[in-house]
């Protein structure tokens, strides 16, 4: 990634990345920013000049998803395991009290780490 790309993907609004990804960034950045109160018809007619209906559905799914899980896992302190810089993938490790709370319910936790 070069100083062009940063700074693309901090404005890239005012970047000459392909209208697309510019217009898909733009989305996710007004959607997490500001609730997505600034997603208004002018922007949708300019995203449909883009993405079809369903390319749109996709995305709003996708971003809220992903936003859902961080606002989960911040209010939660689930953080990812790492080591040496490089992110486990999978499902993180939950807080010993979540994983009581899914064993009186009668869930298996997906995973039996200890507190971090």
């Amino acid at each position: 990634m070069d100083e062009g790309m940063i700074a693309a993907i901090h404005d890239p609004e005012h970047s000459d990345l392909e209208p697309r990804v510019k217009l898909a960034m733009m989305f996710v950045e007004r959607w997490v920013r500001d609730d997505a109160r600034s997603i208004d018809d002018a922007f949708f007619s300019e995203l449909r000049d883009h993405f079809s209906e369903r390319e749109l559905l996709e995305l709003a799914i996708t971003t809220g998803t992903v936003e859902l899980s961080h606002k989960f896992n911040t209010a939660f302190g689930v953080i990812p395991r790492h080591e040496d810089d490089t992110y486990e993938v999978g499902t993180p490790g939950a807080p010993q009290y979540m994983r009581d709370h899914l064993a009186s319910l009668g869930i298996e936790s997906p995973r039996a780490n200890a507190d971090r």
